[in-house]
């Protein structure tokens, strides 16, 4: 069977098969998860629905509360009092004009509180309030005053009243609110009343209904997730003549405020079921039986100290949800046959393309073996191919870096060798040097005390012998110390105070040159080592800087802190170093200084100070093209931190 052939097959079995499987169950997978979503998204802005009604009937009854309290109502509890005791007060008109119209003002504020009603304490209307304006009280009865509407004479209504909790806001049906609306007993609305007491005892009832149309308000604005149609029914099983009974309908376009139809009921919807779901279950979702429509409802409690409550709900057409999903199906099946139709393509083209990639991968690695260590692979399309490649080319990097690591080792090897035998060389040298310059220097302060009457030219020689043997004698003292590496005396020391003093004992030599030394500042750090050895060593890079340096350069210090390393850094702007001088820069008595400014000893005293304490030196060119010299010494402040 040929390449191609098998390739097809596996790209067929492996990809179009399983992936046209997995795209059909990830549908069904994605759409139940999506169903989810949906329902509780639904629940969602039903529970929304619900609090934003519950806001309003809160705002409601607590402005009823805070009415009670008002001057015009506490003054008018008198007038009442005296009415429920038989008593006729002279006063009763007047005070009566002046609380309708502190209503009248006070419906302006409310508006959705309609009417307001003040009742004696036989529950009959003495004020009346409907639409901002007072309705006079043209009623006679057996008292000596007139009301705003028909004498009720229903002991069983006043009763009810009675036994309503004083001070707080109620909620029930008023017999003058059903005669207002022809008797009806399904309206939309119950009314607030609230027994008003004086001395104890309650003297009357303020009362206050509305119809609806600041809810018609808030409903009319609701969303309707996926084209939902929104309906409030009421559960109230003590009173069946309400029970079920539809408040609003999006699909009958019936609104709170219009005259209710006692055919709309929940129970000719669905069958019944959604009021056999509403009492097991607070919220809840049932769906037709033909399963083209469900009804997603919650239920809310709108009056306090009642039973009666509303179920709001939304109808929603399944397909409304479903449908996208379909047309993700038929985008897929389309999808899958494009993916076969490319596998195919693809099969012709990998079969090609393996080939070309292996021969050159075979033939580079030839090339390496035969002595061509430049040779690199390039990446391919092909993973297996492409990793085999990567893999070659860490090989080849791998080995040139540790060609690489290899020379260094063997450079600091013979450097080392280097400056143990010329150190052994210079501390010989040093020795049988020094004691001739001691002599030297004592014969020639001998003399100079000698021939102080001597001519001025001999004082200027002398003196000049004096200095030349002073320099050797330094040069000598250095080449000494420079033998001798003494072993660093471990301390504990802060970094930037001690940048700043080491610093101050070259600040003469920087002023003198016109030369400005920068310390950056940095975070409080330490470090443990030989506080004189190191500052030594900084201090010859520092001179280094500074000779190197024109005048009103600047001679950047900074230190840098990490886990496992302390940087001590040396910017100057320089003309650095070429090839060769790099080469030989820390060799003993090298010097790229004029005769005089330098023995060449510094940058290799530095060397082995900081060897000494297991570090690193380094040179680099920086961006200015001068030299940034590096102090590298281990951090064992942060392992004695982590231990």
């Amino acid at each position: 069977m040929q390449l191609k052939t098998r390739i097809f097959l596996s790209v067929v079995l492996v990809t179009f098969l399983p992936i046209t499987l997995l795209m059909l169950g990830a549908t069904n997978y994605i759409e139940s998860r999506y169903k989810e979503d949906v329902e509780s998204q639904i629940f969602k802005s039903l529970r929304d629905i619900s609090a934003e009604i519950d806001r309003r009937l809160v705002y409601e009854r607590e402005t009823l509360t805070s009415l009670i309290a008002s001057p015009a109502i506490t003054s008018y509890l008198p007038v009442l009092d005296e009415l429920a005791r038989g008593e006729f007060n002279a006063a009763h008109e007047t005070k009566a004009e002046s609380l309708s119209a502190f209503l009248e003002a006070f419906q302006d504020i409310v508006p959705s509180l309609n009417t307001f009603r003040i009742l004696d304490s036989n529950a009959n209307t003495v004020i009346k309030i409907r639409w901002g304006k007072r309705v006079q009280p043209l009623f006679e009865s057996i008292e000596p005053y007139a009301y705003a509407e028909e004498e009720i004479f229903n002991s069983d209504y006043l009763n009810t009243l009675r036994d309503l909790i004083p001070d707080e806001v109620n909620v029930t049906l008023l017999t003058q609110t059903r005669i207002e609306q022809g008797n009806r007993e399904n309206l939309p609305m119950l009314d607030y009343i609230i027994p008003l007491t004086y001395n104890g005892e309650v003297a009357g009832y303020l009362a206050a209904n509305t119809l609806g149309q600041y809810l018609d308000r808030i409903l009319d604005f609701a969303a309707r997730d996926h084209d939902g149609e929104l309906l409030i029914a009421e559960i109230n099983p003590d009173k069946l003549q309400r029970h079920g009974v539809f408040l609003y309908d999006d699909r009958s376009s019936l609104r709170f405020s219009d005259i209710k139809d006692s055919q709309l009921r929940l129970q000719n919807i669905l069958q019944g079921r959604v009021l056999e779901r509403v009492f097991d279950n607070q919220e809840g979702a049932v769906v037709s039986e033909d399963g083209s429509e469900a009804l997603y409802f919650v239920e809310y409690q709108p009056y306090p100290q009642i039973l009666a409550s509303w179920i709001i709900a939304t109808r929603i057409q399944t397909a409304n949800i479903s449908e996208p999903f379909n047309r993700i199906r038929y985008a897929f099946a389309g999808v899958a046959i494009l993916v076969l139709l490319i596998s195919i393509w693809s099969v012709r083209f990998t079969a090609s393309r393996i080939a070309k990639p292996v021969s050159q991968l075979a033939e580079g690695m030839h090339d390496y073996a035969a002595g061509n260590h430049t040779v690199r692979m390039r990446h391919t399309d092909t993973q297996e191919i492409d990793t085999l490649s990567r893999s070659f080319n860490d090989m080849a990097d791998k080995l040139e870096v540790a060609d690489r690591e290899k020379d260094k080792a063997q450079y600091m090897m013979l450097q080392h060798a280097k400056l143990a035998s010329i150190g052994q060389m210079a501390a010989g040298i040093g020795h049988e040097i020094n004691n001739p310059l001691n002599n030297i220097l004592s014969i020639s302060k001998l003399m100079q005390r000698d021939i102080q009457t001597a001519d001025e030219r001999s004082q200027k020689d002398l003196v000049s012998l004096r200095e030349e043997a002073l320099r050797a004698s330094g040069i000598v003292q250095g080449i000494l110390n420079f033998a001798r590496q003494v072993k660093p005396e471990y301390t504990r020391f802060e970094i930037n105070s001690w940048l700043r003093e080491t610093i101050a004992l070259v600040k003469q030599e920087a002023n003198k040159r016109h030369i400005l030394i920068q310390l950056e500042n940095s975070d409080e750090m330490y470090v443990e080592g030989d506080r004189g050895q190191l500052q030594q060593a900084l201090i010859n890079l520092l001179l280094n800087a500074i000779q190197a340096s024109a005048a009103k350069d600047t001679v950047s210090v900074r230190c840098i802190d990490s886990e496992e390393w302390l940087q001590i850094q040396v910017e100057d702007q320089g003309i650095g170093l070429d090839t060769e001088e790099y080469e030989k820069v820390f060799d003993p008595f090298y010097t790229t200084k004029e005769v005089g400014e330098g023995s060449g000893l510094g940058l290799s005293i530095s060397l082995g100070i900081v060897e000494r304490h297991q570090g690193e030196l380094l040179l680099e060119t920086n961006k200015s093209g001068g030299i940034t010299a590096t102090i590298v010494l281990p951090n064992t402040l942060h392992e004695q931190e982590v231990s």
